[in-house]
């Protein structure tokens, strides 16, 4: 096998894709069955356990991107599942009290980022070095040094994501327009990068209007990552983009920033119909959109008569119709119109994986003797 040639463009780009692919799969469970299973566990007991059980699954997704990351890497095992521990040690998750470890929900997904990219550099300066102490020596270097980096830098770096969110909670004092529109706008961007929408949304307990706006905003990300990608990427895919989480398409982002540009347009859109509808919803659904149609679920709830039909065809031409309509429009107007990417733009890492790893399996043929 001819080793890669790791340069920085290639060790980040590594880096993003991992950690898009486990937070991928760590929330499409909890994404698609976690409203579901609620709103049918005091019916049937069965749905009590899938909650319980999708909800552990989202609490591993420090695990899965280090797992994730490790395998971008093509690490051998005892590597990978060191970059993976290391993870989640540096995430923040785990919080020591005097009564014991509490389980603080994912962490901080920017220090978990941060803490893998040492993890992988400390893991790649190392390569084989350790021969056949590998077992005994890579477990205690990585949690030594990369776990105890991660759990150095924790404070500053969620210091960072708090600030964010101070900076879009003073959004709040504006008029509901401008409210809504800044904060969709925000929240739409963050929602494609390595932070946690839910971790800013909880943190300074944004609700009401607030909340409705951050969650369209959501909604914009998913919408516009899911049909600009529809030119390059499979439809599987892209279904979990909007149904999952756009954080899919980091690496994308972080390789051309133009594709935010219609994302930004239609989240405005929708902050302003937000507002003017008077879309609402709690700390929790702010950060979600489509994901387990939380954000849907939580407008109804707030509506004056609850689940009415007129209520629901309220929240179908918000978060459905005109998400969808502003999510082509301003697709097909910054592509065509002012030509400020390309189609290919929104292929995905993984999608290009696929398409080399196809292309490089070998062709044998038989030849008579």
């Amino acid at each position: 096998m001819v080793k890669e040639k790791m340069t920085v463009k290639v060790f980040v780009n590594h880096v993003l894709v991992g950690h898009a692919v486990g937070i991928v799969a760590g929330l499409i469970p909890s994404a698609l069955l976690s409203e579901l299973s609620k709103a049918l566990m005091g019916q049937m007991p069965v749905f009590g356990i899938m909650n319980q059980l999708v909800s552990i699954y989202m609490l591993a997704v420090p695990l899965l991107i280090g797992a994730a990351v490790g395998y971008q890497f093509k690490m051998k095992p005892i590597p990978m599942v060191c970059v993976a521990a290391s993870a989640w040690i540096g995430s923040g998750a785990l919080n020591f009290t005097s009564g014991g470890i509490v389980i603080n929900g994912m962490g901080d997904l920017v220090n978990t980022l941060v803490t893998i990219s040492l993890t992988s550099a400390l893991v790649l300066l190392i390569g084989d070095r350790l021969k056949s102490f590998e077992p005994l020596v890579m477990p205690v270097l990585v949690c030594v040094i990369g776990g105890g980096a991660g759990v150095l830098m924790f404070p500053y770096i969620h210091k960072v994501t708090v600030g964010l969110g101070q900076m879009i909670n003073s959004f709040s004092v504006l008029q509901p327009i401008p409210m809504g529109i800044l904060i969709a706008v925000c929240f739409s961007v963050v929602m494609i990068s390595p932070v946690s929408t839910v971790a800013i949304a909880t943190a300074i307990g944004l609700g009401g209007i607030a909340s409705g706006a951050g969650n369209l905003g959501c909604v914009a990300a998913a919408v516009g990552m899911f049909v600009g990608g529809l030119h390059v990427n499979k439809i599987g895919l892209s279904l979990s983009i909007v149904l999952g989480t756009p954080k899919i398409m980091i690496a994308a982002m972080v390789r051309q920033p133009k594709i935010l540009v219609p994302i930004m347009l239609n989240a405005a859109l929708l902050g302003t119909v937000g507002a003017l509808f008077g879309i609402k919803g709690t700390p929790i659904s702010a950060g979600f959109g489509f994901s387990g149609m939380v954000g849907p679920i939580n407008a109804i709830h707030f509506m004056p008569g609850g689940f009415t039909a007129g209520n629901l065809l309220v929240v179908a031409l918000v978060f459905i119709v005109l998400s969808f309509a502003g999510g082509f429009f301003f697709e097909w107007l910054c592509r065509q119109v002012f030509h400020l990417y390309k189609a290919e733009d929104y292929s995905t890492e993984m999608a290009e994986f696929r398409k080399e790893k196809k292309k490089a399996q070998p062709k044998f043929t038989l030849e008579k003797a």
